[in-house]
């Protein structure tokens, strides 16, 4: 019987017309593909085109463009603070495991967060909002008879360790909405000061859609300015008396409290914050009136994200708080085109991902996908990933092996490799400043990478030339980009810098020189073999061979234990090599 694990890998047992208010499917595409620059928006009683009002920022010049979700097209990246980078990341509803679908998203911006300070000296400040408070940890903690704070730090605890697990840097600042409930309350009462929020007599207060300005409303997503007064999704478990509104549209700033749930005072009354405004609140505590950088899943466009930049312009009066929205595209399981989400059940879990696949594995798959697009989760996609992954990690290993005089080929052309190198250099400096793409960054190593096996893998020749300089060049610029990136290249030279992992060297270059002489000796290679102390005719070698097959069979059997726990052994001539190696699935 196939496991759970991998019944869901290939999505067997789920629909893909399964209906829920929030569909991607229904929200987020037109016409098959996500909404685009120039498409024209239609509604009951609207249609036009989308023209976005988006002020240039001043500041400080980066060699990068990014796709702005603002403006719909790619805009050159300007800071506002030298080389600094503010960043606002919303993150986890605390409520349950995590899984790969988020994790898709987190480990996709952290690739971003490197290529920024790693390849383009930008210091980034980011922050993380944790929604520790909500309908679903309420409701999941009632059931568990335990406190809502100790119920959400469980899986704070838990998000965090699963993301470390996946060599995700940790933000700047994590905030907290119950760590911030008064400057919360201040801000909603600056946005009630301006005109732009009222209150009703259960004690909620909700945001005026209408006295802030339709024309206002929706940046990242104006079809939803709907004359007929009807906004598309209400959003997030939010279950409010549209009668106690002004208008549809209006959204909840503070929640009136009801029995049995936790609340705070206020002015208005006991109670808890809304959804959108934690993230506003929170992000302008740390940062103020403007934010170079805001960051989340696509599915966070509307209502969440548009909802923040109207709460943000009504509080601190400005037209343009974000210079720039990032959105990651979603995974989700082959044949079924809805995003991997627990309220559908179509999800894996990054403890159960982990089981399977390596930390390394995952992000190679997320490196070889544009971060704005979907991935599709698939048995063939983890394999590409990990393929990948394999070819550098034996390119790094056997160009060690070749420095070190373990390896014989012919003589390398230097200039050619030397050329490529360059070449390879600038492909990769400007496809990661052309919106971080990796993928074409991954496919210019991976040229580079195959250029030098071609060479390497050349029969050998005793009187050949060395060039252990270039290849050395090569693999150290390889490796200072992977590891630069997030991936883990597991080499014995990079073992060398642990204690451990160094004992663990010596031993296998023990192994391996032992291996390699008890195989010469049960090969006899020749009636003149040097590990024979006379000659042998035909029939003597032959009967050698026979004796010493069980030596061959042993020397297989350790290099296949072996390479179960993650080190391959690789025999070549009258020498033989061993490398750290991620296990490729099958």
């Amino acid at each position: 019987m196939a496991s759970t694990f991998a019944r869901k890998l290939s999505g067997a047992g789920i629909s893909s017309r399964l209906q829920h208010v929030l569909s991607y499917k229904n929200l987020f595409r037109m016409g098959g593909r996500p909404y685009l620059e120039g498409d024209t928006i239609k509604s009951r009683h609207l249609s036009t085109k989308f023209n976005p009002i988006w002020f240039k920022p001043e500041g400080f010049e980066t060699d990068l463009i990014v796709y702005n979700s603002l403006t719909r097209k790619k805009e050159p990246l300007i800071l506002t603070k030298d080389n600094i980078a503010t960043w606002y990341s919303c993150g986890p509803t605390v409520y349950d495991s995590a899984h790969i679908g988020h994790a898709s998203c987190y480990v996709r911006f952290d690739i971003i967060h490197r290529i920024l300070t790693q390849f383009f000296d930008i210091d980034v400040v980011m922050v993380m909002g944790i929604t520790d408070i909500d309908d679903k940890i309420i409701d999941r903690a009632k059931r568990r008879n335990i406190d809502f704070h100790q119920f959400a730090k469980i899986y704070e605890h838990e998000f965090l360790k699963d993301m470390a697990a996946l060599q995700v840097m940790p933000a700047t600042v994590y905030t907290r909405v119950t760590d911030y409930i008064p400057q919360i309350q201040q801000f909603i009462q600056n946005i009630i000061n301006n005109g732009y929020a009222y209150t009703v007599p259960s004690g909620c207060v909700y945001f005026d859609v209408e006295s802030f300005g339709m024309h206002r409303y929706a940046k990242l997503w104006p079809h939803v300015r709907d004359e007929s007064g009807h906004s598309q999704v209400t959003g997030h478990s939010q279950v409010i008396s549209d009668q106690e509104k002004r208008h549809s549209r209006d959204f909840a700033l503070w929640k009136a409290a009801k029995p049995g749930e936790p609340w705070w005072s206020s002015p208005w009354g006991p109670g808890r914050p809304g959804w959108h405004i934690e993230c506003s609140a929170m992000s302008s505590a740390i940062f103020g009136p403007s934010l170079d950088i805001h960051t989340g899943g696509i599915d966070l466009v509307f209502p969440h994200h548009d909802n923040e930049i109207a709460q943000c312009e009504a509080c601190h009066q400005t037209d343009q708080w974000t210079n720039y929205f990032l959105h990651a595209g979603f995974l989700h399981l082959k044949d079924d085109e809805e995003k991997m989400s627990k309220s559908i059940g179509n999800v894996v879990s990054v403890q159960e991902f982990l089981k399977q696949y390596s930390a390394n594995q995952f992000r190679m798959f997320c490196l070889l996908h544009k971060y704005r697009h979907n991935i599709e989760y698939s048995h063939d996609n983890l394999q590409q990933a990990s393929h990948a992954l394999h070819t550098l990690t034996s390119f790094l290993n056997n160009a060690d092996n070749y420095v070190k005089g373990q390896l014989s080929c012919q003589s390398l052309e230097d200039s050619k490799l030397l050329e490529k190198l360059g070449e390879t250099r600038k492909s990769v400096y400007d496809s990661l400043a052309d919106d971080f793409d990796t993928k074409k960054a991954l496919n210019s190593i991976l040229g580079l990478v195959h250029e030098c096996n071609i060479q390497l893998n050349t029969k050998p020749q005793e009187s050949a030339a060395r060039s252990p300089d270039v290849i050395a060049a090569i693999a150290t610029y390889i490796k200072s980009v992977m590891t630069s990136l997030g991936v883990e290249v597991i080499s014995k030279q990079g073992s060398l810098a642990n204690d451990t992992s160094y004992t663990l060297t010596q031993v296998m270059d023990s192994v391996t020189d032992f291996r390699s002489k008890v195989r010469n000796f049960a090969l006899v290679r020749s009636t003149n073999d040097a590990n024979e102390p006379k000659p042998l005719d035909k029939a003597a070698l032959k009967e050698k061979r026979k004796e010493r097959e069980i030596l061959l069979t042993e020397c297989d059997e350790l290099r296949d234990k072996l390479s179960t726990v993650g080190i391959q052994i690789k025999d070549r001539g009258k020498k033989c090599t061993w490398e750290y190696s991620d296990k490729i699935p099958t």
